[in-house]
């Protein structure tokens, strides 16, 4: 029996290409404190928080290195045909299809990335529709947590990021997080 693990969770877009993606990456209890350790050394002096978009490709490829040294399990929803005005519409199709599969992994606790109380107050909504229609695992617990108190939702930045590369073409810090990532694509236009 593999020992229970939590997600986090974090999205990340590519307007250019119309795709939306939501990562997860898994993290058992008992190593999350080391992987923390481990993300905060890659913190440049007066930086709060890591966020892909922010970083150079040279700082990119050293956090790649550094979160595959983690050896992540990880998920990538790949939401396809996203239109600029309709993004929570794309953000619900991908998480009802993430919060499925990872209801089929040992997960017990998500956590999300906060994105201010009414968003995070839509996002409970609709994992309360889902467990409503039996479509997401009654033992799943979603909470929402601030990037910069939570280290841990780093993690699916990073792999978010690799992956929109990878979607449009750029595999190759995608290629670098080794064979525990993998993506899904749904349709989410």
């Amino acid at each position: 029996m593999n020992p229970p693990f939590s997600a986090y969770v974090d999205e990340s877009m590519r307007l250019s290409h119309g795709l939306y993606l939501m990562a997860a990456v898994l993290v058992p209890p008992a190593q999350a404190d080391f992987h923390r350790a481990a993300l905060r050394g890659l913190l440049l002096r007066r930086q709060r928080r890591l966020h892909w978009r922010d970083e150079n490709a040279k700082r990119r490829t050293l956090i790649i290195e550094t979160v595959a040294g983690l050896r992540p399990s990880a998920l990538v929803v790949v939401g396809t045909g996203l239109e600029a005005r309709r993004q929570e519409r794309a953000r619900r199709k991908c998480m009802e299809h993430l919060l499925w599969e990872l209801g089929r992994r040992p997960v017990t606790e998500i956590f999300f990335e906060s994105r201010g109380p009414w968003l995070d107050a839509a996002d409970r909504k609709l994992i309360d529709i889902l467990r409503t229609r039996h479509a997401i695992s009654p033992r799943l617990r979603a909470l929402w947590v601030p990037a910069v108190e939570e280290p841990l939702t780093w993690l699916p930045d990073v792999v978010a990021g690799a992956a929109s590369l990878a979607a449009s073409g750029e595999a190759e810090l995608w290629e670098g997080l080794g064979t525990g990532a993998e993506m899904v694509f749904v349709a989410a236009g």
